[in-house]
């Protein structure tokens, strides 16, 4: 009989997965035998220096007996957003073992099996497994293939049918339906919901945090509400449920004016149902031609990014633990908006703990920031290398085990200085290009513009748009805005580029309507780089203005001076004035500024490749979560360098926590 492998290859470890195959260590129809490899090392040109994780189930079989064994196999393993690849092969010898795989908890709370049971609003099934059960199926039916009944979340406890559709009766009669305690509940409306955020605390929280969410009922349908592309649809589809940051769909966004509540935002954060309850709920409010609604969800959700073509997580916000070499410092802690990484080293393993912050210990980690210049920049330059199966020995130092010497690090962040680094063979680490730091007003910044040479192109750009003038005096960052990201070259890019009407909030007579007034505030940093963001993505053509991105000392505009890198950025957005007085439709110019920046930085990692070689770039940071900028410049990079991105850790926190312990500078 032929022996088979059922393969899976993922992008980083996957606990549902590992349990799946212990399940089949169980199964006495046929002998199997299991295993969990992580793939390291170089690949060839073009690709990527990553980790690959293999799951892999062995067998002996006939061959229609292996025909239903894949068919079983393929229905139990659920898509995941990390799951590369899948085949199955013919195999001579084993590699698989029948010792159960160790793996972190799973919360699954559903499966194929009993999901279709749990949204049939009919509670009839044709299954075996489930006859003879009463009508009115409750939430916690026990399921023998994922045993969802006893992960069942905290709001979900003790919900029978007819609270279920109590609930969804006050939805629909417009009410703010909130379940669990007060400061982790679970809020649903068909209103927009309206979140107390601690700004002052934390004034950098992430998209997951100010967007509103929304979640899809009807994900047959949901074109008609928004953007979405089909890896964006496979990733909602899949069993994380994650949160996309799409765009309204407004030219074919079905009218709900009876509600109030049009979509009218730049973004929104859109996920599926992922619990039994919302399963629930979602199959009724369906029946009722509800095809979306808007929620608040408690924390630790998962909200990804797309980089490189593969997801990445924004933020870390589960307990992480891998091998890892040894650092040269035992534990580090860092903050990043209200989240706490705890990050130590023993016995060869890494532990990354992430707890919630209270406003004592957040004032004294924001007080005693230990990250300074292009120190994040560093870290993330450390965590990217653990990342790229190159430490031969996990006792060793990480720069003495690895065989990536020169390297270059792009790390772009609203929450941390952003800049180039490179690393040498020697490993010694250096800073090409720092981001501008812009002013912190747009009074400030009509100053510095009057003042410079470009003060010829902003008169004449301030007689054709005397509205900009208006929109640039009345701007202020809000108090803790990081003035040296690209998220805030985004908001003053926004300001020269976007229409008056696009850059103000909406009036106070409605909070949701149409028509802002002409005295209504300017919205916010990170409101203008997503609008600026969604401009760029509604262009489809490749070709573009080229803006200028020139080189200048740090808050200088000597663009021969060059000993401390930055970019001039009175002369880009000069350029973006001089193309906008020449006509340029402002989509071509949203998505010519992230064209021209990226081709600018591959066209540096080029020079850097001249001068000291480079073996691979790693890239991180929190504003790599817009789609055009990352896709733009992984498209030039990836042409010429592997790309490096820690996809088992994140895009900022866990990635700079965890590189911190690989940091070589004494803490005090």
């Amino acid at each position: 009989m032929p022996k088979i492998s059922f393969n899976f290859f993922c992008h980083r470890d996957i606990p549902l997965y590992a349990d799946l195959c212990n399940s089949y260590l169980a199964d006495n129809r046929f002998d199997f035998t299991v295993g969990h490899n992580i793939n390291n090392g170089q690949i060839a040109q073009h690709a990527q220096f990553t980790p690959i994780h293999t799951y892999f189930i062995e067998v002996e079989a006939s061959q229609s007996e292996l025909a239903q064994l894949a068919d079983e196999i393929a229905a139990k393993f659920l898509y995941s957003i990390w799951l590369k690849s899948a085949e199955v092969i013919a195999i001579d010898v084993r590699k698989g073992t029948k010792t159960c795989l160790q793996h972190q908890a799973v919360h699954q709370g559903y499966c194929r099996e009993c999901e279709p049971l749990i949204s049939n609003l009919d509670n009839s099934s044709d299954k075996d497994l489930y006859k003879g059960l009463n009508k009115e199926i409750d939430i916690a039916v026990p399921c023998p293939h994922c045993l969802g009944e006893r992960n069942l979340k905290q709001y979900e406890i003790g919900f029978n049918q007819q609270d279920i559709s109590n609930l969804v009766n006050r939805i629909l009669q417009g009410e703010e339906v909130c379940i669990g305690q007060q400061d982790n509940s679970l809020c649903l409306s068909l209103n927009p919901i309206i979140t107390n955020q601690t700004t002052e605390l934390h004034p950098n929280l992430l998209e997951l945090s100010s967007l509103q969410q929304v979640l899809i009922t009807h994900p047959a349908v949901i074109s008609s509400s928004f953007i979405i592309k089909q890896h964006q649809s496979l990733a909602l589809s899949s069993f994380e449920k994650p949160f996309l940051k799409l765009a309204p769909n407004k030219k074919s966004n079905i009218d709900r004016s009876e509600l109030n509540q049009d979509l009218n935002e730049s973004y929104y954060n859109v996920t599926f149902a992922d619990s039994r309850l919302l399963i629930r709920v979602a199959a009724l409010l369906k029946r009722q031609q509800i095809d979306w609604l808007y929620i608040k969800k408690p924390q630790n959700n998962l909200s990804v990014s797309w980089v490189n073509n593969v997801w990445v997580q924004n933020q870390t916000t589960t307990d992480l633990n891998f091998e890892a070499p040894m650092p040269k410092h035992d534990d580090n802690r860092y903050l990043q908006d209200n989240l706490i990484y705890n990050v130590s080293w023993q016995k060869n393993t890494l532990k990354c703990t992430v707890t919630e912050s209270n406003e004592t210990l957040a004032s004294s980690l924001i007080q005693h920031k230990p990250l300074q210049g292009i120190d994040a920049a560093t870290c993330v330059l450390h965590a990217g290398l653990l990342n790229t199966g190159c430490v031969t020995s996990i006792n060793s130092s990480l720069e003495a085990s690895s065989s990536l010497k020169k390297l270059a690090c792009i790390y772009l962040s609203n929450s941390q200085s952003s800049s180039v680094i490179t690393q040498n063979q020697q490993g010694e680490i250096s800073s090409f290009l720092q981001m501008p730091t812009l002013p912190q007003s747009g009074q400030q910044l009509i100053k510095e513009l009057v003042a410079s040479d470009m003060n010829t192109i902003f008169n004449k750009y301030c007689v054709a748009y005397p509205e900009v003038f208006k929109l640039l005096t009345d701007f202020t960052l809000t108090s803790g805005t990081q003035t040296d990201s690209l998220q805030t070259f985004m908001a003053y890019a926004a300001l020269i580029v976007l229409p008056d009407e696009q850059v103000r909030k909406n009036g106070p007579s409605s909070p949701f309507s149409h028509a802002p007034v002409a005295n209504a505030p300017v919205c916010n940093a990170q409101e203008l780089a997503d609008k600026f963001h969604a401009l760029a993505q509604s262009y489809h053509g490749n070709n573009a203005p080229r803006v200028d991105f020139p080189l200048c000392a740090i808050n200088s505009e000597d663009n021969n001076a060059l000993h401390k890198r930055s970019i001039n950025w009175r002369k880009t957005l000069a350029s973006l004035m001089s193309f906008k007085l020449a006509g340029a439709n402002p989509a071509i110019l949203a998505f010519g500024f992230f064209d021209s920046l990226t081709d600018y930085l591959s066209n540096w990692i080029d020079h850097l490749e001249q001068e000291q070689g480079i073996d691979a770039v790693v890239l991180a940071g929190n504003d790599f979560s817009y789609e055009v900028m990352a896709n733009r410049l992984c498209i030039r990079l990836g042409k010429n360098y592997p790309l490096v991105v820690n996809r088992q850790l994140d895009l900022e926190g866990a990635n700079i926590a965890v590189g911190g312990l690989y940091l070589a500078k004494r803490r005090r």
